[in-house]
């Protein structure tokens, strides 16, 4: 008889399971990643291109280019486009980040075959209609002046300026008059250099059979390979300047950022600063919103995150408050910083973060399309499954010392950068 009385015993996790991942190469040289996994018959189809914010040479031409491809190809309408995707009950995605561009097909697998040369059209042969494209300037502009009245965006736009410098791709955000300067010469010109065999891969996920995985390799094989191209130099630039203020006059809250480069990847330290994050702000239970949320009141919501790119990382702070609880908020952050450095954690705090770090990492692995984001995010980074390895050994094992010496190392005070987006006081 089922007891209902004693709650199930506590199992503790030695080891992650990883997928298995099936690799081939198309005849033009790109690779194909095949996830077979899930009991749906449903599956997605991803296109990477190396093409993003740092490729560009001008303004928008990477975002721009994502989002029209869906606008018009191979003679199809974007009414037409759209019709088909949901006749059948797809779903398109385009994404164009800082380094790469993601073209991401979700249909049930009846379909898949219907879709398909829907898909090949749009990644292969758009047609960048100049009436679409006008319309979807004009859209993107009025939505960014809508996002440049908000405190936090500001706050964000002004952090990564004064992080990276306002000439890196990743300090540069977008302004209203780069609209004004893009034309669909520039999109057809990316397209050209970037939308090629030799910078894509495709992975393919959820219930897969022999005959979809052939049907991609078919379809796939006559894009272009295309000529090598000379991505342009990034060179970081922080400011010297450690505080910034951005005014918005009349706002009633401030947007506030506080950060500063930290190691990547590839360091020792990595993982064991992810952990120090979490205990920082990186959950609900976290020390930022305990004292500065639910203890101090001065915000709804505050959090800390490391961002990692191939070649580079950044820690950050991130919240809102009441222009008169700046300052405060300021110290209170800063004297969680000397709490890390000063005391050891103690036990239940650490395995707290244990379970709740442990927990999130078997959900990344939990159904067949996570799986899939997982090894997007590794595929991009150059990374493989060991990364997790490492990562899940860090987290299983760290202690209180390791945690202390971490923030001893990297929450210095003036290393620091802080920007405050708002009414002046």
């Amino acid at each position: 008889m089922l007891d209902r009385y004693s709650a199930p015993p506590i199992k503790k996790i030695e080891r992650l399971t990883f997928p298995e991942v099936e690799a081939c190469t198309l005849p033009n040289g790109i690779p194909l990643y095949v996830i077979d996994r899930g009991e749906e018959e449903l599956s997605r189809v991803d296109i990477l291109f190396s093409a993003g914010k740092v490729q560009e040479r001008q303004p928008l031409t990477a975002k721009l280019t994502a989002a029209m491809l869906r606008e018009g190809a191979g003679g199809l309408s974007s009414a037409r486009i759209a019709e088909q995707l949901d006749y059948y009950g797809a779903s398109l995605q385009t994404l164009a980040t800082q380094r790469n561009t993601y073209i991401t097909l979700y249909s049930a697998n009846r379909y898949f075959f219907d879709l398909l040369p829907l898909l090949h059209t749009l990644v292969v042969n758009p047609d960048f209609p100049e009436k679409e494209f006008e319309t979807l300037k004009n859209r993107n502009a009025q939505m960014l002046a809508v996002e440049l009245d908000k405190v936090d965006v500001l706050a964000g736009r002004a952090f990564m300026e004064q992080l990276f410098g306002a000439g890196h791709p990743y300090g540069w955000t977008e302004r209203l008059t780069d609209y004004d300067g893009v034309t669909t010469e520039h999109l057809r010109e990316f397209h050209r250099l970037y939308y090629t065999a030799r910078r894509c891969r495709i992975v393919l996920s959820g219930k897969i059979s022999p005959e979809m995985r052939e049907a991609v390799r078919a379809a796939f094989a006559d894009l272009s390979v295309g000529e090598i191209v000379d991505v342009p130099v990034a060179h970081l630039c922080s400011s010297n300047e450690h505080y910034r203020f951005v005014e918005k006059s009349g706002a009633l809250q401030s947007g506030i950022r506080i950060g500063n480069l930290v190691v990547g990847r590839d360091h020792p330290d990595h993982h064991i600063v992810r952990v120090l994050n979490t205990v920082l702000g990186g959950y609900f239970g976290s020390r930022l919103m305990s004292n500065i949320r639910e203890e101090k009141g001065y915000t709804y919501g505050i959090q800390s995150v490391v961002v990692t790119y191939p070649d580079v990382a950044y820690w950050v702070v991130q919240t809102q408050t009441a222009t008169a609880s700046v300052k405060p908020l300021i110290e209170e952050v800063f004297k969680e910083f000397r709490r890390l450095q000063d005391e050891q954690v103690g036990t239940d705090e650490l395995q707290m973060v244990r379970s709740y770090m442990t927990g999130e990492m078997l959900r990344l692995f939990d159904t067949p399309f996570s799986v899939t984001e997982v090894f997007l995010t590794l595929l991009a980074n150059g990374l493989d499954f060991s990364y997790f390895d490492r990562r899940f050994e860090v987290v299983r094992t760290f202690t209180a010392a390791q945690l202390q010496a971490a923030a001893r190392c990297y929450l210095h005070r003036e290393r620091f950068y802080i920007v405050v987006a708002g009414q002046k006081q």
